[in-house]
This record gives C-alpha cells, sequence and structure tokens, in this order.
C-alpha cells in the first residue's frame, strides 16, 4: 500500500512524478461506462502507477527501441491506453495517440490518414485494439513496423509475467517529448506537434489553478476522445496531477445516445465537464422530455467549452433544455486553445449574460458594439483573458501588431508551446520566441479578453467584404431546427462571382425539417447575410467530410465537391 500523502494540485515536475504521488490515493481514479450507461471497468491510481510499471517491463523485453521513439497509441476509451501511455513515458518513448476508424469515413480513408500519422511522425511501434488487426494488415501497415494489439500484453500481465525492469526508471528532463499530437485539422496533411514535459506541466498547472480552480470535493466526466488534446490534457492529464476522480463515456456512445451525458452526470453528481459546443446541442436536441425530471444538474460548476469558433445559440439551447435539473448558464466556461499551445491558452469566468455580445465589424476589421437589434451585427462570445503563461497578440498579415478592437490573425506564446512539427520523421524545432500562429482569426478588446471570429482559412471575400461561413451555416440550422453539423458553406475563388457559393445541406436536415418552404427559404437568408446568393446543394450521410475529432472539414469537402466527387439530391420536400 502506497504511503499516504497530502494531496496537491499540480506543482510536479513530469507526469512519472504527478502519477506516481496519485498512486497514494488508492480510493480514487478512472471510471468507464459503456453504451448503455453501465459501469464497465474502475481503475484506480494506484493501480494504474502499478499497471504501467508492469507494462513498462513487458514493453522493454518484447520490442528494442531507443528513448524518444515515437509509439502510436490508437486512443480507444479504456484503461489500455492509458496504461500504455504512462508506459511509455517510463521507458523514454513519445506515445502519439491516434484516432479510431469510426472517427473517420471508412476504412479505406482511416488507412490512409493513419499511413500518413506514421510517416510523419517515424513511428517505431503501433499498439492498437485487437479486432483492428485486420484493417491494419490489409493495408500492409503491419509489414512496415511492427504491430500490435493492446490485449496481448494484458493477458501477459494477467498471467503474471515478471519483468524485473518494471521499477526502474529515468525520470524525464523538461525538454525532453512527452507525447506527439496530431492537430484536429490535420487529416490530408497530418502534422505531429511535439510537446515537452515542461510545456505539459507548464499547462496543466496553469488549467488547473487558474482555468478551474480545482476543489478536493471536485469530480469530472467525458466523452472526449483521448486522441484530442482537450480529451487527452484536459480531461485525462490534468485531472491525474489533481488526483480527482474522472468518469468516461466513448465518443461514439455519446454520439448514438447524447443523454447518456447529462445522465451519467446526473447519478455521478459530476462538476466539471467540458466539450465542444455543438456537443451541447445535440445534448440538448435529443434529450428525453421523461429524463427530464429526473436530472440534477446542480452540482456541475464548470461547463467548459472549447474547439471551433464557439455559437451562443448551442449553449443556450443547453442551459434552457436543462435548467429545470438546476444547470444554471453560468457555469459554462469559454475557453480557446489549440493541440500546438498543448491546451489551454484563454479561459472566461464572467457570467454568461456577460460572455456573448453582438459587434459589429467593418470591411476593415474594426469592431464596434452593437445593439441587438441592429442589422449585419455578428456574436461573437468572449474566451476570456490569456492564462498567466501565455501572451496573446492579434496582428495583421505583415505581422504588425494590432490595436485592441480590430479583427487579425491570433498569435500565442508561452512556455506551455510546442517544441516543433514532426513531418516526414524528422522534427522540425520551433524557436521557442517565435510564438505560434494559430491560423484563427479574432480581437482583443480593451480589457485584454479574446473573441474568435473564425479559421483564417474560412474567411470569404464576397462583393468585397468579409464573410465568417459559420455565421451563414448557423442561421440555416436555425431555419431547419438541425445542427450546424448538417450544413456547409464554401466558396470557389477560380469561379465567376455569381456562381462561386456553394452551399450544401443534409438532406436528413431537410426531410426533418417542418418549415414548409425550407430550401427556398435556407436560400434567401442566406443570400442575405452572404450579399450573393449560393448555390444550394441537398447532400446525403458522408458527403460532408470530418477531420480527426469531428470537425467539419471545409477544404476536403470544397475539393471533392468540385472535383465531382460529391453527388448532389433532388430538392425535397420536408
Amino acid at each position: 500500500m502506497p504511503e499516504r500523502r497530502e494531496r496537491r494540485i499540480g506543482g510536479f515536475a513530469n507526469l512519472l512524478e504527478a502519477a506516481e504521488h496519485a498512486a497514494c490515493f488508492p480510493d480514487r481514479g478512472l471510471t468507464f461506462f459503456d453504451g448503455l450507461g453501465q459501469q464497465q471497468a474502475f481503475l484506480s491510481h494506484a493501480r494504474l502507477w502499478q499497471a504501467a510499471r508492469q507494462l513498462a517491463g513487458y514493453l522493454r523485453c518484447t520490442h528494442s527501441l531507443a528513448k524518444g521513439a515515437r509509439v502510436g497509441l490508437v486512443a480507444q476509451t479504456g484503461p489500455d491506453f492509458i496504461t500504455h501511455f504512462l508506459a511509455c513515458q517510463l521507458l523514454g518513448w513519445a506515445p502519439c495517440p491516434l484516432p479510431l476508424p469510426s472517427a473517420l469515413q471508412g476504412n479505406a480513408r482511416y488507412q490512409r490518414v493513419l499511413q500518413g500519422m506514421l510517416e510523419a511522425a517515424g513511428m517505431s511501434l503501433l499498439v492498437a485494439p485487437r479486432p483492428m488487426l485486420p484493417i491494419l494488415q490489409a493495408e500492409g501497415l503491419s509489414a512496415r513496423l511492427p504491430c500490435v494489439d493492446y490485449e496481448t500484453a494484458t493477458e501477459a500481465m494477467a498471467a503474471g509475467a515478471d519483468h524485473p525492469q518494471a521499477c526502474s526508471w529515468e525520470m524525464p528532463a523538461p525538454g525532453d517529448t512527452a507525447y506527439v499530437q496530431f492537430s484536429s485539422g490535420s487529416t490530408s496533411h497530418p502534422k505531429g506537434i511535439a510537446i515537452s514535459h515542461g510545456a505539459l506541466m507548464a499547462n496543466v498547472d496553469d488549467i488547473l489553478r487558474s482555468g478551474m480552480q480545482l476543489s478536493a470535493s471536485d469530480r469530472a466526466f467525458s466523452w472526449l476522445p483521448f486522441y484530442h488534446d482537450m480529451g487527452l490534457v484536459g480531461m485525462l492529464l490534468a485531472p491525474l496531477c489533481a488526483q480527482v476522480c474522472v468518469d468516461y463515456l466513448a465518443p461514439t456512445a455519446f454520439v448514438r445516445r447524447p443523454q447518456l451525458w447529462t445522465r451519467l452526470m446526473s447519478s455521478r453528481a459530476s462538476t466539471i465537464t467540458y466539450a465542444p459546443g455543438f456537443g451541447y446541442a445535440l445534448a440538448a436536441g435529443r434529450a428525453a422530455a421523461e429524463e427530464d425530471a429526473s436530472l440534477c444538474l446542480q452540482a456541475l460548476r464548470i461547463a467548459g467549452v472549447g474547439g471551433d469558433r464557439i455559437i451562443p445559440s448551442q449553449l443556450q439551447s443547453f442551459a434552457d433544455r436543462h435548467a429545470g435539473a438546476g444547470f444554471h448558464a453560468d457555469a459554462f466556461r469559454p475557453s480557446y486553445g489549440l493541440a500546438e499551445a498543448t491546451l489551454a491558452v484563454t479561459v472566461c469566468d464572467l457570467p454568461w449574460a456577460r460572455a456573448h455580445r453582438r459587434f459589429i465589424v467593418d470591411p476593415a476589421g474594426g469592431v464596434a458594439d452593437a445593439e441587438n437589434a441592429v442589422s449585419g451585427a455578428q456574436e461573437f462570445v468572449n474566451c476570456g483573458r490569456p492564462l498567466p503563461g501565455w501572451r496573446v497578440t492579434v496582428r495583421d498579415e505583415r505581422g504588425a501588431a494590432l490595436p485592441a478592437g480590430t479583427v487579425g490573425d491570433v498569435v500565442v506564446q508561452g512556455a506551455a508551446q510546442m517544441s516543433g512539427i514532426y513531418e516526414r520523421a524528422s522534427l522540425q524545432p520551433l524557436e521557442p520566441a517565435a510564438g505560434v500562429a494559430t491560423g484563427d482569426m479574432g480581437f482583443l478588446d480593451a480589457q485584454g479578453d479574446l473573441f474568435i471570429t473564425g479559421r483564417r482559412k474560412d474567411v470569404m471575400i464576397v462583393r468585397g467584404r468579409n464573410v465568417w461561413p459559420q455565421d451563414v451555416e448557423q442561421a440555416v440550422a436555425e431555419i431547419l431546427c438541425s445542427e450546424t453539423d448538417d450544413i456547409l458553406l464554401f466558396q470557389d475563388q477560380e469561379a465567376l462571382p455569381e456562381s462561386d457559393l456553394f452551399l450544401l445541406v443534409h438532406e436528413k436536415a431537410v426531410r426533418q425539417s417542418a418549415h414548409p418552404h425550407a430550401l427556398g427559404s435556407i436560400a434567401s437568408t442566406a443570400a442575405g447575410l452572404l450579399g450573393a446568393p449560393p448555390a444550394v446543394h441537398v447532400v446525403s450521410n458522408g458527403c460532408i467530410e470530418r477531420t480527426s475529432s469531428g470537425k467539419k472539414a471545409r477544404a476536403a469537402t470544397r475539393e471533392r465537391f468540385l472535383s465531382g466527387k460529391i453527388m448532389t439530391l433532388p430538392a425535397l420536400s420536408p
């Protein structure tokens, strides 16, 4: 039995030190639920530390890899991934969390994406669930590098395999790579983001002490995938560094039955959760009226929001639907972050009513507060001020800093930024003073709070005016009473101006809409917002491409559509 120690909220030199400390609290750990909401497994922090050391000994005997070797771990939600992740840390290897096939569209595309990730990071070993091995063998990946399954190691441990080396390890240096994270938008040309132990611990400390302000009574709940930075760092590694209990539901289980999220948070008295905006909208839209009366979400003090640009109406729908269960909208904690920054850069702790505001954005990028009724106003969410370890600036296209209230490119610089990027098996280092060009656009207000307006690559210029496709997609979704995931707007820069706008709408959203003239209303609303009429096309399931984290892949969808690889359907009447 590990000796009892005082509870610590971060302040560790590395993840191994944190895991060893957490093992002193055997009553705390990780609980996993299946797709029916039944408890599937419990992994105490003490058992995690013991199993990781045993597994490290086993892996050291079965695979001769050098320090710093990259090891691909297909990130299924369960004890096996977490134990292997920590075992890699003990051996000085850099684990690379990889998506599951179900997160992408079809095995063929999954195999191409996985191959790109393996080559980018130069992985020496791939570990996957046993049922996945035929997929890997069919593509020939197993001939390029060793592919093993989680179950073999687990069975060896259960059989009592003894490996004396399990207890010997070397504490990593702050500059050593802790893991390699693939950014959520990197499915066509994957880039492996190297995060050092020093960067990881710096960001974890900021999250625990400033972002969430954890207390001893907190209990977290997550359905986020472990291959995504929010799921890995925010809901797995950070809680471990505070000895916090976490309950998990697989992402696929959440998508099938979103009500499990709120139901389990109610029964587990969860105090912290995090999700992208679409998750809250999905949970609100699929909630069953008969279940609402039995829910109790009064304990939920932090409902964190991150990912893509935050849409206020998505969060408001969740708050309205669950107000009777004791949920308060002030629990929403909008934030901004990215994998290149480990995870978190800013967090907003304002009351929800003050965290989203309407603005007028002029053609030059100037921003001014607007009254609710002003035509052309856009609603943006306050993502908060930088956490202690970060400096955020907004710059123009030449790299010059812009004043407050001006839209430009968001650049972040801090102790938790990436060490570099793996491409073609080689690490391209990033100079610490250089900062990270995020690819996002936004502005700072007079108080230094950050507002994100969209992705640089997504902004469209229509008749001399900047247009954010998310605004149009949200308006269309409201007409159809559907999710924004069912709608995608893009522009063909090479087409004639009058025919370069395309709006794809999922046939399910049109079919299920109660609007009597859905397509006509969509076309006129979109034209009003764009200042030009788009070509509206109804498409079938799977036509809107996704990134590995489930976000809409605008560029990939545009490429497929313009090359004739997406078939449109006849106009439908709801």
